[in-house]
């Protein structure tokens, strides 16, 4: 339960073994690979770059392939989607089945069909697109039933057609009324202008022609024979005929719908393929030699091993030793209990220890367990949540991931229904606690508060006593003392000296806290800044660092919220309830309004309060308590596979 001790290795092996060992090495995925190329200091000795095989090329183009069919063939997908989908779950693989499975599926005949139909179906869309164009250029016109051949063919006249500004109709008019041999319409109209016919003597061409440019005449030239109306029943029968060929499209592609699952494999195969062609980015070589360094756990260097003798045939030099502890640049893998591991994307949200840290995962775990169900606290949410998780479980076929998010908030059920037990909460008090409950919330406010007080006093001692853990694990026995021992003295006997203002005790408890109290403030003083050059460097730093005493009291008193989120849960839930039974004193309406205020409410609620227990138990997680201990900044260890989206590969 704890940080994966790791081994680097440095493995030299020749270039022409590379393809097989890396096909060797993603199957046995325990590997982490240093980047070479950032270290200027092998360069300097002659390494170069590998080069990238131009094969990363035309995996690209396969992988475009894949993703091409699966686009497009998804849109007849007839699977399971949403809940059903999700119980189903994604098919199972190893890497070696994975494998066999994706090289015995030819894709690319599908590529080519499907290519085929999609081309000719977006060509006849664009065909239907150019026509529906059409028709919302000649719709304006439609009520001219002349041929439009017809009004070109005059020899002493001349037509003009186009649109002017509505806001110009009348001047046109008036400007129209001087001429002698001049017919004017007005065909249609929409909300900014007007599309005008006019006809027109020869001797009054030009007089016309500028009396429509002062009117800001646009011409419109339809390039048609018969009348508008004609033309746009025609378009539309070339649509239906044209939209009739994109259904037979349609219809055939939906015909290759069974090629999806098995396209779906070979594009999740082809990812990590691209990824063992890419992971040579991370060696360099000589001329015949790659230079490879990185990480494998301790406890696989002999599989390891036996991995890279079988790939490349017992020739090979192989360095492996054990990762130095302060070395930034191990990567972490973390390994927990069963119930612990749930709580590993907690950690992983803050930030992975580093190598030298210790993985704070089992250690926030009870805690976090605690304080997630005294902020839920209802029986009936919790028992709720243990129904609707293990249903879960148990009838879904989830990866690692969601499995372990659903398994988190299994456990965290548990703690919930504990303390609704404690609180006597079913609902809000919906239905009657059969026992005497040890809290009424209600009442019992002051004794609540007191205890989450008392449960950050833990909190935070524990975290400083795990500060301490390191650092005397790490041989810095004075480090433990001035920084955990003399903050243990000053709040231990600061909470002793005030203490008895609340309390009746003896007073020599008082004087002996002080006592206490005033050496832990004296050593943080001497010893808190003790890296300073001067000693007015170390009293100053030393003050400053006790004054730090008062962010232990905002702590503190942080939790406090352990108590509120609980009651304000509570009582919304006994609202609800009240609004409920209010409604149904209406009759038999009421009853049906009761019954949905009441589901609504209590399931509003139950998010409400388990997303307030999930954020702020996270906020007393990474403040108060990983301040005073842990850092973080690990680098993640990165196996050797490619995170798939179609499968689930072991």
């Amino acid at each position: 339960m704890a940080i994966v001790n790791m081994s680097n290795f440095s493995l030299f092996t020749f270039h022409s073994e590379r393809e097989n060992l890396l096909h060797e090495l993603q199957k046995f995925k325990y590997v982490h690979f240093s980047n070479l190329n950032e270290d200027e200091s092998l360069k300097e000795i002659g390494l170069k770059n590998v080069e990238i095989p131009e094969s990363l090329v035309e995996i690209d183009e396969e992988i475009l392939k894949a993703k091409y069919i699966i686009d497009i063939l998804s849109k007849y997908d007839q699977r399971e989607t949403g809940i059903k989908a999700m119980k189903e779950g994604l098919d199972t693989y190893d890497f070696i089945e994975l494998e066999k499975k994706a090289e015995s599926i030819d894709y690319l005949p599908i590529y080519e069909e499907l290519r085929g139909y999609n081309t000719k179906k977006e060509a006849l869309a664009q065909e239907i697109q150019t026509l529906k164009t059409s028709i919302d250029e000649l719709s304006p016109w439609v009520k001219l039933d002349t041929p439009i051949r017809n009004l070109y063919s005059f020899k002493q006249s001349e037509v003009y057609m186009g649109t002017v500004p509505k806001k110009l109709r009348e001047r046109l008019k008036m400007d129209l009324l001087e001429t002698k041999y001049t017919y004017f319409e007005v065909i249609s109209e929409d909300k900014e202008n007007i599309y005008v016919l006019t006809l027109s003597s020869k001797s009054e061409a030009e007089i016309i022609m500028e009396m429509l440019k002062n009117n800001s005449f646009s011409e419109v030239k339809l390039n048609i024979q018969d009348t508008p109306g004609e033309e746009i029943s025609k378009y539309y029968e070339k649509i239906k005929a044209l939209e009739h060929d994109v259904e037979e499209c349609e219809k055939q592609m939906a015909t290759l719908i069974d090629n999806l699952p098995k396209v779906e494999i070979v594009h999740d195969y082809l990812l990590n393929k691209k990824l063992r062609i890419m992971a040579a980015e991370n060696f360099l070589r000589t001329e015949k030699v790659n230079v490879i360094q990185g990480y494998i756990p301790t406890d696989m260097e002999r599989e390891f091993t036996q991995v890279v003798k079988s790939a490349v045939d017992n020739v090979y030099y192989l360095e492996i030793s054990e990762a130095q502890r302060y070395d930034p640049m191990v990567p972490i893998l973390l390994k927990n209990s069963k119930f612990a591991e749930n709580f590993e994307s907690l950690t992983a949200m803050y930030a992975l220890p580093r190598y030298n840290e210790i993985d704070p995962t089992p250690l926030l775990a009870p805690f976090y367990l605690i304080f997630f169900g005294m902020m839920g606290a209802d029986l009936g949410y919790g028992i709720l949540m243990l129904i609707g998780t293990l249903f879960v479980l148990k009838k879904f076929n989830l990866s690692e991931g969601p499995r372990r998010f659903i398994k988190f908030f299994y456990y965290l059920s548990y703690s919930v229904i504990f303390w609704g037990f404690l609180y006597g909460s079913i609902f809000g008090g919906i239905i009657p606690f059969p026992i005497k409950a040890l809290f009424n919330p209600a009442e019992d406010y002051n004794l609540l508060l007191v205890i989450s007080i008392a449960f950050g006093l833990v909190h935070i001692f524990y975290g400083l006593s795990i500060n301490a853990y390191i650092k005397i694990r790490d041989g810095k026995f004075l480090d433990a003392l001035y920084d955990v021992g003399f903050w243990y003295l000053a709040l231990i006997g600061a909470i002793g000296f005030l203490l008895p203002m609340v309390i009746d005790l003896p007073a020599i408890v008082k004087t002996i806290s002080m006592v206490i109290m005033i050496i832990g403030m004296a050593g943080i003083v001497l010893f808190g800044a003790r890296d300073a050059a001067s000693i007015g460097g170390r009293i100053g730093g030393g003050i400053y660092e006790l004054y730090g005493i008062s962010g232990y009291v905002g702590d503190f008193v942080s939790y406090s919220r352990l108590m509120a989120l609980g009651l304000s849960g509570g009582f919304i839930a006994s609202s609800i309830n009240m609004m409920a039974g209010m409604v149904a004193e209406k009759g038999f309406i009421g009853i049906i309004f009761a019954a949905i205020i009441f589901i609504g409410g209590q399931l509003f609620n139950l998010g409400l309060s388990l997303l307030g227990a999930y954020v702020h138990t996270i906020r007393l997680t990474f403040v108060e308590f990983f301040g005073k201990f842990y850092e973080g900044g690990g680098v993640g260890f990165n196996l050797f596979r490619s995170n798939t989206k179609y499968i689930n590969l072991k």
